[in-house]
Order: C-alpha cells, then sequence, then structure tokens
C-alpha cells in the first residue's frame, strides 16, 4: 500500500517545526546577550578612562599652575598674594597632590556603569569644575580682575560640591578623593576674597 506522504510525515513536520522555533528563540536569547551588545553598555576601557582623566586634569593643573604659583614668571606685575599663600616646594607639593586626587577620582567615575542614572551628570560636573579652576586662575592673576574672578571661584565651589554628591552616588571613592580639591576650592575662595576686598596683606 502506498503511503501519503503528508499524512505519514505530518508528526515528523511538526517536530520539526518545534525544533526550528526553539532555535530561533535560542537565537535570539544568544543575540541579545552577544558580546558587542554588552561592549555598548560597558564603561571605557582602562587604557582610555586613564588617559581621558588624565588629559583632561592635566591640561587644567598646567595652565592654572602658571596662573596661581606665586613664583611663576610673568609680563605683568605679580599680584599682591594673602600671607597665607604656600610658596616654594610646599605649593608644588599641595599641587601634586591635588592633581593625582583629581585624576585618580575621576578615573573611578568613567570606568563606573553607564547604567547609573547620575554618571553623567557626575562627568558633566568634573569637566566643569575643571573649567572653573582655569576661568578662576586665568581672571585673577593672568587679567587682574579680583571681583570677575570671585564670582567664578563661587561657581567653582558650587560645582565641586555638585560633583561630590554626584560622585558619591556613582562610586564612593571617587567622591572621597575630590575631599582635597573641595578644600583648594574653598582655600581659593577665601584668597580671591581677601584679593577682592583689598585685604591681602
Amino acid at each position: 500500500m502506498t503511503k501519503i506522504p503528508m499524512l505519514s510525515d505530518a508528526p515528523a513536520a511538526e517536530r520539526a517545526r518545534e525544533a526550528e522555533d526553539v532555535r530561533e528563540l535560542e537565537g535570539v536569547r544568544e543575540f541579545g546577550q552577544a558580546p558587542g551588545l554588552e561592549v555598548a553598555r560597558a564603561p571605557p576601557r582602562r587604557i582610555g578612562a586613564a588617559a581621558t582623566a588624565i588629559i583632561c586634569v592635566a591640561v587644567t593643573s598646567v595652565s592654572s599652575y602658571i596662573f596661581t604659583n606665586p613664583e611663576m614668571p610673568r609680563i605683568d606685575p605679580v599680584i599682591e598674594f594673602p600671607w597665607f599663600i604656600p610658596i616654594g616646594p610646599a605649593f608644588g607639593f599641595i599641587w601634586l597632590v591635588l592633581t593625582l586626587s583629581v585624576v585618580a577620582s575621576f578615573y573611578l567615575i568613567l570606568r563606573s556603569s553607564p547604567d547609573n542614572k547620575l554618571r553623567r551628570l557626575a562627568i558633566a560636573a568634573y569637566v566643569a569644575e575643571l573649567v572653573m579652576h582655569t576661568v578662576w586662575a586665568w581672571l585673577l592673576f593672568a587679567r587682574r580682575l579680583p571681583t570677575p574672578s570671585l564670582y567664578a571661584v563661587v561657581l567653582f565651589v558650587a560645582v565641586v560640591i555638585v560633583a561630590i554628591w554626584a560622585a558619591a552616588h556613582v562610586d564612593k571613592r571617587a567622591s572621597l578623593l575630590l575631599a582635597p580639591y573641595l578644600a583648594w576650592a574653598i582655600f581659593a575662595f577665601v584668597t580671591t576674597a581677601r584679593i577682592a576686598t583689598g585685604g591681602a596683606t
């Protein structure tokens, strides 16, 4: 007796279709877990994060150091500094500590999970504080404008506080590493206020 293919192979065909559906579902799961998609949500690599942090902080640190260092020669007369400004090796040591602490803190933020909602705010605050640091130093020591620099340093302190707050919600180590920078920002505010009010001596 001749078998009818459509009837005799019906169970096998049904099983084949079910197996194909299972393979498609597994393929979707594997695609969703593909390395390429994970990389898209992953933080920058260590080298990239370190390079970004070092370059951003170094540019600000060098430019601000040139403006701020009491012993750095300039074309214009050196502004009269308050008596409590550190000079000599002490100034260089303090500047080195500040630079290294900010680099380490920024690195930790860049290496944090992109899924953290405050990561972008923290990065923006870090960039803003570096920019305001340079603007303050330029206004006060290069342009010799105490009053505008006083406004700039107030914004500088505010941005550092925001950066510490945002960093605390991303990586607490990063917020702790910013403590010396906040101390420096407050010191810069006191110094600028003394200069702006004529109380440098």
